[in-house]
């Protein structure tokens, strides 16, 4: 049986790597998930509410694949960040109406991979992101 804990990391690792975000590391011990900063996609010219959305997806990923483990303090501040940048586009209410819908389809939508991620990371422990890259190319 695969972990909550597990489950949780790997939403948000996939939604990150789904919507274009890099990931330097995930770890479950520490219950972690390093991203990369926004600042490199919008310097290629992504729409802020594009960015913001992705970032507040990858968020709340974590409590759609595993409702039990809720949201954390870093989730809510990534959360709080991505609703400010989206604020630029969209009043900051209806963006997370709509990204909360968003981040529980991804969950239903990808939920076999993130199971497969979710196994690894419970044998594993950590991955860098160029593990994580690996094991996603494999699936």
């Amino acid at each position: 049986m695969v972990s909550k804990v597990a489950l949780h990391e790997a939403a948000h690792v996939l939604a990150a790597v789904g919507h274009g975000i890099g990931v330097q590391h995930v770890s479950i011990d520490a219950g972690e998930v390093i991203l990369a900063p926004p600042g490199d996609y919008l310097e290629q010219g992504q729409h802020h509410g594009a960015v913001a959305a992705a970032y507040a997806i990858t968020a709340l990923a974590g409590q759609a694949a595993a409702p039990e483990t809720g949201v954390s303090e870093s989730d809510q501040l990534l959360l709080r960040h991505a609703l400010f940048l989206a604020s630029w586009t969209d009043p900051p209410g209806d963006m997370h109406r709509a990204i909360s819908a968003a981040a529980e389809c991804f969950a239903v939508d990808h939920r076999q991979e993130i199971e497969r991620l979710a196994i690894i990371l419970d044998e594993r422990r950590c991955l860098t992101g160029a593990e994580i890259a690996e094991v996603i190319s494999g699936q």
